[in-house]
């Protein structure tokens, strides 16, 4: 079986050893996502990009202001200054500190990654119903801060909520090895890789309004290791439950990379059921042969890239 609940809710009902958040506890305070229209995007990432130079630095956390100027879909990540303008003035309640606008796939549609609802845990019922009703409360005065204060906003109205919160942490499985914060900024290798991520460590801190961003520089590897659980043979764990400390979840839990996990895991399994081995007795160099002829990007214990095979099979 393949837990990819991204709660761990198999594993921890089977009885593997599973964690919840820092060391305090504290887990990463979901987002529910809102969609506005009537946005000037074009107004919007030029006035980041003709901005003066001692400007920059205020509207954007860490993307060149020369994107803006290249580019019409793209983040804004920053704005922290206007942003507690805003609130100073209009004692706004945004439990945020950073702006972060995501432009859609229509004409003058952005999506609104800012709603923050902490002490939600995503694993209970009641927390979850209320972290929903939360979330939307929210809206409001974040709607009122763009449009009053966002160049290009001027004439934004809301269009549409996400349909549930974005849960980004809840439980993480201990198992054969635990992926650490050391290892995604070594950019480590690991002879069991299964996957390769770039996604740097995002943590939306649990007790306060900021956000951790830290990168290694290049990308690294999640070890087969990590989606092998202690204590139950018969089952792998995917996504954003694996075998992970609270640090390092914050850079694998993402699309991209829960993706990845889980064709691997999906592979795994497979090889585990036709060979009668349990997913731990595997050989994950087959595995590994196996992911190279689907086309997986892997490395070599070098960094290099793993070569793929030269005639992939049928699909």
């Amino acid at each position: 079986m393949i837990d990819c609940t991204g709660d761990a809710d198999v594993a921890y009902r089977a009885g593997v050893p599973t964690e919840k958040g820092n060391a305090d506890g504290g887990m990463q305070p979901p987002t529910l996502m809102f969609c506005l229209g009537g946005v000037d995007t074009d107004k919007l990432r030029l006035s980041i990009a003709n901005a003066p130079p001692q400007a920059r630095t205020y509207l954007t956390d860490f993307i060149p202001a020369e994107y803006f100027g290249q580019n019409h879909q793209f983040i804004v990540v920053g704005m922290r200054e206007l942003m507690a303008k805003a609130k100073q003035e209009r004692g706004l309640q945004i439990p945020n500190e950073r702006t972060i606008i995501i432009t859609g796939l229509k004409k003058g549609e952005v999506w609104i990654n800012m709603t923050r609802v902490k002490d939600t845990d995503g694993t209970d019922a009641r927390s979850l119903t209320r972290g929903e009703i939360e979330g939307r409360a929210q809206i409001d005065d974040i709607i009122t801060y763009l449009v009053n204060y966002v160049p290009g906003f001027e004439q934004a109205y809301f269009t549409k909520t996400a349909p549930f919160l974005g849960i980004r942490e809840t439980r993480r499985i201990v198992g054969q090895y635990v992926m650490t914060q050391e290892d995604v900024l070594a950019c480590s290798h690991f002879d069991d890789a299964i996957a390769v991520a770039s996604y740097p460590i995002d943590i939306h801190r649990p007790a306060d309004d900021g956000c951790t961003l830290i990168w290694c520089g290049d990308c690294y590897d999640i070890p087969y290791r990590s989606l092998v659980p202690q204590k139950i043979s018969n089952l792998l764990v995917a996504g954003r439950s694996i075998s992970a400390t609270h640090e390092a979840m914050g850079a694998i839990r993402v699309m991209a990379t829960c993706m990845a996990m889980g064709e691997a895991a999906g592979r795994a399994a497979k090889i585990s059921v036709r060979g009668n081995r349990t997913p731990a007795e595997i050989d994950v160099q087959e595995l590994r042969r196996q992911q190279l002829e689907r086309g997986v990007y892997l490395r070599n214990p070098d960094g290099t890239r793993a070569p793929a095979a030269e005639h992939a099979p049928a699909a």
